[in-house]
């Protein structure tokens, strides 16, 4: 510990001295490191002020913000970083872990994607990637359940699933002069419903996520 002490003395002696972005960086990387999270954070955030187009410096920044729980400031130096370059993986794996905790599934679900594409068998990654996808499904059904909109995805497949039951609903409401006959209720049944013919584009876990069934026409 004393040789870490007087390694941080020195290099804010140099610092204070002739500051420079790499200085900023391995400075506030030993704060950071040492537990005193607050002065690498200050250390930071001055060298941010100066040399706001610098990865290094935007990085260091970004991971100390977010020891302090500070999700709004690392999300926005996180994606400036991606900005610039788009491959850097500390940036895109910071961004995927703040968008999970704001429960920003499709997002999260698309960063951890492309983290484990650049950086393949990390399996703690794996763990919370396969976590979104489940959040994300349980969200899609309490969606429904309580009669909230749904996001669904601009496909092709998804237009023609839509409008099917667009074109089954208007069906019902020109056709249906007992709203509480058989008839009737068995159309409302079917306005939730695809025909078969395009339930079959669908893969089984796009209609388990949708909640898609199908009917035969």
């Amino acid at each position: 510990m004393p040789h870490i002490e007087k390694d941080i003395q020195n290099l804010y002696q140099s610092w204070l001295s002739v500051p420079t972005p790499a200085l900023c960086v391995r400075l506030a990387g030993k704060l950071r490191h040492s537990g005193r999270n607050i002065e690498a954070l200050e250390v930071a955030r001055k060298g941010l002020a100066r040399w706001q187009e610098n990865i290094s410096v935007n990085v260091i920044f970004g991971r100390c913000a977010l020891e302090e729980k500070m999700n709004d400031e690392a999300l926005e130096v996180f994606e400036r970083v991606i900005a610039i370059d788009p491959l850097n993986l500390i940036a895109i794996r910071s961004l995927a872990e703040i968008h999970y905790q704001n429960s920003n599934w499709n997002r999260s679900i698309e960063l951890f994607e492309e983290y484990l594409f650049e950086y393949p068998g990390d399996p703690e990654i794996e763990e919370i990637l396969k976590s979104a996808r489940e959040k994300k499904k349980e969200a899609a059904r309490e969606a429904r359940i309580t009669g909230q909109d749904v996001a669904y995805p601009e496909t092709g497949r998804m237009a023609s699933i839509l409008a099917a039951q667009k074109s089954s609903s208007e069906s019902s409401e020109n056709h249906n002069p007992q709203s509480n006959s058989p008839e009737s209720k068995f159309e409302a049944e079917n306005q939730t419903r695809a025909p078969r013919s395009l339930f079959n584009l669908f893969s089984t876990e796009e209609c388990e996520e949708l909640g898609l069934s199908a009917y035969e026409k």
